[in-house]
């Protein structure tokens, strides 16, 4: 299966729901997926279509619930919906106006209205509770509300269509599979209110991060993630697009200061466990500053050919193979910490960076960048002073991303009343290495105008 365009299974993605929410879910075989008051479906009905794809959940030919399961959530089946837009702009002789308003007349204006309260609604709680009940679609709901709705044909066009879309998004029974990407993930943690996590990082400010610190497919990054994984699945993600068959000899390698390291959200991404352990190497800071030497571990272990290991026995085998693993992890561990120069230092910490940068930058490539991401901008205030009086360092700058959110309205464009703030700020300068001084018998000496004329013509 095509993770990157078919809906797979054993694969997750993020369901957006009638009322702008996202879910995330794990698609297994023969079992069903429960949206709450959205309904329920079969996970096997949905395999095979495009990523992308909006289905409803109806329940024509579906028994309803006995009174022992009237609480449970019916499973229902699912069908592909059409474009709602291109079938309204067909049948309607008024541009853009939903099917359900072309027979119902509307005022110019809400003059007419009298806010009654909830007398206005003849339909009671109880009797949409019932028609839910009775595994009623969405729309079928929303036309019987509007139906016994006294005023509705007294309010103007725009006021029925929000009206309707606020029904909709309470009643409606579809869904839209989308692949799970890095940024769907970032803005499913952000909808939730885990902000925390992610060190209150925004989608436009990763970007810019991964822009500025030029990722590549073929590059070696030394990167500090502590936002669960998300900063290295962004990463994975600029690096090899997704595709678990990629032949890019790209690696990360994660630091932590724990005795592991926290990749938790990594297991939402659809790379497969081999793949990650391919490109994702992890080390604590203490191996990082203070490997191994490779004559110890040569000292403390000899690998024995493969012959003379098939012919131990089953516990020493174990044995020999558990040290083996050390044996090739420790030489890892050397390789990684002392013999590659990488392209790129990305730091996602709360970790003091004045001191931990600089020592980090030693093991960056010449003219490559450094890019660090805090949530306050005085703690990369600190970190710049530093990196100022330090020539390895080349234009330390701090940035900072803001994007206003816009909603159009049909005829009007206008932005929302509010938004999200924060968003993080970067800390962005090159890792450069200095000429060294030049021998003192080569420095050029500068003359004393005030020294007398006969010794300077002796010095010449």
């Amino acid at each position: 299966m095509d993770y990157l365009h078919r809906i797979s299974p054993d694969q997750h993605i993020i369901l957006k729901l009638p009322s702008g929410n996202w879910k995330i879910v794990e698609l297994k075989p023969h079992t069903s997926i429960s949206l709450g008051k959205f309904g329920a479906f079969q996970v096997d009905d949905i395999i095979g279509y495009p990523l992308g794809t909006r289905f409803e959940i109806y329940y024509e030919g579906v028994s309803p619930p006995d009174d022992k399961n009237k609480n449970r959530t019916p499973i229902g089946k699912v069908k592909v919906m059409e474009d709602e837009e291109a079938g309204a702009a067909a049948d309607s002789e008024i541009e853009g106006t939903p099917q359900e308003l072309l027979n119902i007349n509307s005022s110019a204006n809400n003059k007419d209205l009298i806010n009654i309260g909830n007398e206005i609604q003849a339909m009671t709680s109880e009797q949409i509770e019932e028609l839910k009940r009775q595994s009623l679609s969405g729309e079928q709901i929303v036309a019987k509300i509007i139906e016994s709705h006294g005023g509705f044909h007294k309010k103007t066009l725009q006021s029925q269509e929000k009206y309707l879309i606020r029904k909709k998004r309470k009643f409606a029974k579809f869904f839209t599979a989308e692949y799970l990407s890095a940024s769907f993930l970032l803005q499913w943690l952000l909808e939730k209110g885990d902000t925390q996590r992610v060190l209150d990082m925004s989608e436009e400010t990763v970007a810019m991060l991964l822009n500025v610190a030029n990722i590549r497919s073929d590059g070696h990054y030394l990167c500090m993630d502590e936002t669960g994984g998300l900063l290295v699945y962004f990463l994975l993600e600029r690096m090899f697009g997704g595709d678990n068959s990629s032949t890019a000899k790209g690696t990360i390698v994660v630091l932590h200061e724990n005795e592991h390291a926290n990749l938790d959200l990594l297991k939402f991404s659809n790379y497969s466990e081999k793949f990650i352990n391919q490109h994702v190497k992890t080390l604590s800071l203490l191996e990082f500053f203070e490997p191994p030497k490779a004559a110890d571990i040569d000292a403390n272990f000899r690998p024995i050919p493969k012959e003379e290991a098939r012919q131990l026995k089953a516990g020493k085998k174990n044995a020999y193979h558990r040290r083996l693993k050390w044996y090739y992890n420790q030489h890892q561990i050397v390789q990684l910490s002392t013999q590659i120069q990488y392209d790129a230092l990305i730091v996602a910490s709360t970790l003091q960076l004045s001191k931990l940068v600089p020592l980090l930058a030693d093991h960056v490539h010449g003219s490559r960048p450094v890019v660090c991401y805090s949530q306050f901008k005085e703690t990369l205030l600190e970190l710049t002073h530093t990196l100022y009086s330090d020539l390895r360092f080349l234009a330390p700058s701090i940035l900072e991303t803001r994007m206003r959110p816009y909603q159009s309205v049909r005829g009007k464009l206008h932005p929302e009343m509010t938004m999200r703030g924060g968003g993080g700020y970067l800390m962005w300068c090159h890792r450069v290495i200095p000429a060294p001084e030049p021998p003192a018998h080569e420095i050029p000496q500068k003359e004393d105008k005030n020294e007398p004329e006969e010794k300077r013509q002796k010095v010449q």
